[in-house]
């Protein structure tokens, strides 16, 4: 959906979303897949507000007992 610029420097593949490496979503990695997964991660935490990054506890759900009977034999 979104998409980064991609850029090359040194031996490492940049990925960024934003006017700069400060300011912008970035990921790096030596492959371009291996950036652009980084950018995802990146992006990704950024969407999530911080609620829903971390899952608020269980509560145990209620059990049952059933009691099996056998009919009567005809």
């Amino acid at each position: 959906m979104r998409r980064p610029q991609l850029f090359f420097r040194g031996d490492l593949w940049i990925a960024l979303l934003g006017p700069n490496l400060e300011e912008g979503t970035v990921g790096i990695g030596p492959t371009i897949w291996a950036a652009l997964r980084a950018f995802d991660a990146q992006y990704l935490a950024g969407v999530r507000s911080p609620n829903q990054t971390i899952s608020p506890p269980m509560k145990p759900r209620q059990s049952y007992t059933v009691k099996l009977r056998r009919l009567p034999e005809s």
